[in-house]
């Protein structure tokens, strides 16, 4: 079935149940950002395959609501489907709450699947829906997999391995005992832990069940006595097995739900984060008797504050990738004087000098390798049918990102592949300003990802400018490429960073049709000193990869900026010239030579 007949074998389920829409958003039961091949519902239903977006199913019309990094994929991958793309945060665009209160009559039955909705994301559509007169409708299984049928996926069962403590820094044992103590002060007698990440860091375990993430399927259920895990326990070999702390039961996934049941059945009040856990176990365990107590679970803050382990391995990764980069750099110039490439030709070769590592596990993104006009999508994949062959002419944007046991990478650079012209100077030039000033920013303990965010954006405002994406999100130690809690972004989530925080610095600007630039490093929030105002924090980089010299207009640089760029580079060749082949060192000096005014 091509996606038309899929819309409307689905509407045809609706009118037998009665239902006058259906909701289909991106995420698992676990609420990932990132979904194994069975629950890529959205994907399926309405052939756009971007990480975020939701998709709704009334009678008549369909939508599809996505953020602006994917606005010209899906222009793209709708066409002809019949489903309208509403473009989130632009003026005038309702969200997709709002848009069925308009489109359907009063009393009409909205059908959702509780499994793949968070416990706050559900209780906040209901009350909208509810304002509206609508009716929200808790419907399970998934009315998308009986269209699906025989030919959904399996659900992933990879090997899962110990994450050995000179990496983890931490025990398991040592992070139960605190979020034991967690439990005791929101008076909970048990917790369902649901973020995979989570769960993965908790246990020191990592696992393969999704593309690019070292996470596992599983639920884990700590009471004040013991904890169970609920994964497939025929993929835990004996290494995994042992390095669960003693109190911890390994059952099937799916017996999750009877142990819920018990628990309300016993009247214990479990302990629910609401962005995480979904409405479904929720539901299960109220309905037994539980006392649901619904607060934000502290495990993604811990995970978040890196030890000093974990930095070491964010290091030793960022150092390998480093040389990656360099040689793929190296190797980018060289082969341009010899003739064409194409964009898989980079993701190929970049895979290839990762893999001389026997460190390496595999992206932790799939590569972005974007030229010209490709670079102006903000999360371009290349695929056959996309793949643009380039001369020595154009702007390449690559974006890669990579997974170590003990660290994780993400790394952004806009290649010049010829004598650049000087609007493609210019708006490298401002994107490089933005990200130099959010790169040397010092600020108060305290302050949130919302109030940095427009040290860098301002730079791009001034300039008559701007970019749909958030400037910067955390990043796992060995785990998920994207984390939370905080974020800098002109969203407002107010969490504070901390000493310990990885996250990345990447500002961007896209001319439809024509190029896009980015620049990306990971850094360290670290100490910057206490006085009688308080204490402060800044930034140092983990990326070790140079800024391309041929795009920066030194006469739109200020001293300062032009001492920041070549610190940097005096830093990346410090670290990584004694590790390269000689003609690789080479590139590398001559990458990174000081700046001039005559640039």
């Amino acid at each position: 079935m091509d996606v038309s007949q899929r819309i409307a074998a689905l509407r045809r389920l609706l009118e037998e149940r009665g239902l006058a829409a259906w909701v289909v958003p991106s995420a698992d039961p676990h609420q990932s950002e990132y979904v194994a091949p069975r629950w890529r519902r959205r994907a399926f239903i309405s052939g756009f395959d971007g990480s975020a977006g939701t998709v709704v199913v009334a009678a008549r019309q369909a939508g599809l609501w996505t953020d602006s990094r994917y606005f010209l994929q899906a222009g793209q991958q709708l066409a002809g489907s019949g489903i309208e793309l509403f473009k989130m945060g632009e003026e005038g665009v309702p969200d997709w709450p709002q848009w069925l209160a308009g489109q359907l009559d009063r009393g009409a039955r909205v059908g959702m699947n509780p499994e793949v909705f968070s416990l706050g994301e559900w209780r906040r559509v209901e009350t909208l829906l509810r304002e509206a007169g609508l009716e929200v409708v808790a419907v399970f299984p998934d009315l998308v997999d009986q269209v699906w049928g025989d030919a959904r996926p399996a659900a992933p069962a990879e090997p899962v391995r110990a994450q050995p403590l000179e990496f983890a820094g931490t025990s398991a044992a040592e992070k139960l005992a605190g979020l034991r103590e967690s439990m005791e002060q929101h008076r909970a007698g048990a917790t369902l832990v649901c973020a995979l990440d989570e769960i993965a860091w908790l246990l020191n375990l990592r696992g393969a069940d999704i593309a690019h993430n070292p996470v596992f399927l599983a639920y884990l259920l700590v009471e004040q006595q013991r904890a169970t895990l609920f994964s497939a326990p025929e993929r835990f070999p004996a290494a995994a097995r042992e390095a669960l702390p003693g109190e911890v039961e390994l059952r099937p996934y799916q017996q999750v739900e009877a142990a819920l049941e018990q628990l309300g059945s016993r009247g214990t009040g479990l302990w629910l984060d609401p962005a995480s856990a979904s409405q479904r176990m929720a539901s299960l365990a109220e309905g037994a008797g539980a006392e649901l107590i619904v607060a934000p679970s502290p495990v993604a803050a811990w995970k978040a504050r890196k030890n000093d382990a974990e930095i070491a391995g964010m290091r030793r990764a960022h150092h390998l990738e480093g040389l990656v980069l360099a040689r793929f750099g190296h190797w980018l110039d060289n082969s341009l004087a010899r003739g064409q490439l194409d964009e898989l030709a980079v993701v190929d070769k970049i895979e290839s000098l990762r893999a001389e590592n026997p460190d390496y596990l595999f992206p932790s993104f799939s590569t972005i390798a974007a030229w010209g006009p490709n670079g102006a999508i903000v999360h371009y994949e290349v695929d056959r049918a996309s793949n643009r062959s380039f001369g020595a002419d154009g702007l390449l944007l690559v974006d890669c990102g990579a997974q170590y046991p003990f660290g994780t990478t993400d790394v952004t650079r806009t290649y010049a592949l010829a004598k650049p012209s000087q609007q493609q100077r210019h708006v490298y030039t401002q994107v490089l300003k933005a990200h130099l000033a959010l790169s040397r920013a010092v600020f108060l303990r305290g302050a949130d990802g919302y109030q940095l965010d427009v040290i860098a954006r301002s730079v791009i405002w001034q300039a008559g400018m701007h970019y749909g994406h958030g400037t910067g999100h955390g990043v796992g130690a060995a785990l998920c490429v994207h984390e939370g809690p905080f974020s800098v972004s002109a969203r407002k989530v107010l969490e504070p960073l901390q000493a310990g925080n990885v996250l990345s610095i990447e500002p961007g600007i896209y001319l439809a049709d024509r190029f896009g630039v980015r620049i990306e490093n990971l850094a360290v929030v670290v100490e910057r000193g206490e006085n009688e105002f308080g204490s402060f924090l800044g930034f140092e980089p983990l990326t070790l990869c140079p800024y391309e010299r041929r795009l920066i207009d030194t006469g739109l640089l200020t001293d300062e900026e032009i001492e920041q760029v070549d610190a940097y580079h005096r830093l990346v060749e410090e670290r990584l010239a004694e590790d390269l082949e000689p003609e690789v060192a080479g590139w590398l000096r001559r990458a990174c030579q000081p700046l001039s005014r005559e640039d």
